[in-house]
């Protein structure tokens, strides 16, 4: 396996610590890791993005505008319509709400969640009301250990989707909503 960047948006809260299970173990792995508390990060985040050649992973929370800051100074987006320019890897992962949606208006290739929900309130907002929170909080972990397996393995991109939902429950809602939302852009 090639270099892996990951440039993580942590909000310190659950919804994002059970990202770490997508790139957990990899080789040759460098995370970038954005928090409440580690000062600017545009410089760090940007040179990171631009030196990626192989696998670059995006993720924490965000909007169909870009991957969401944990700071509240500075600028509110880390990846956005400013610095989507300067990815050159020849795969991106996208992991945050409405990434698919960023991917489409960047014309950015790779692979990307659609809205994916977290949490009981997104769960309840996207008419999901069977989950709760441990169901939720573990097939996030689920999602992110499947998804790590496909990267390590190197599988074409443009099988993840059908793989990663013949080995989920389609049968939670949560589950069905979240994997159904994948999106492959070739």
């Amino acid at each position: 396996m090639n270099s892996v960047t990951v440039i993580f948006s942590n909000m310190g809260d659950t919804d994002t610590l059970v990202l770490k299970h997508i790139w957990e173990g990899l080789p040759n792995v460098k995370v970038i890791e954005v928090n409440g508390h580690n000062g600017p990060w545009a410089k760090r985040v940007n040179s990171a993005i631009l030196a990626e050649k192989d696998t670059l992973i995006l993720c924490g929370h965000g909007y169909p505008s870009g991957l969401l800051s944990p700071q509240s100074h500075g600028e509110p987006l880390i990846v956005s319509e400013r610095n989507v320019r300067y990815i050159k890897a020849k795969r991106v992962i996208g992991i945050w709400c409405h990434a698919s949606s960023f991917a489409q208006s960047m014309n950015l290739k790779g692979f990307f969640s659609s809205m994916f929900i977290s949490n009981p309130v997104e769960a309840l907002v996207n008419n999901c009301p069977k989950s709760s929170g441990e169901i939720i909080t573990r097939e996030e972990i689920l999602f992110g250990k499947r998804l790590n397996k496909l990267i390590a393995s190197d599988t074409p991109m443009s099988e993840w989707k059908d793989k990663l939902i013949d080995q989920a429950d389609m049968s939670i809602d949560v589950v069905r909503f979240n994997y159904k939302g994948l999106t492959y852009r070739g």
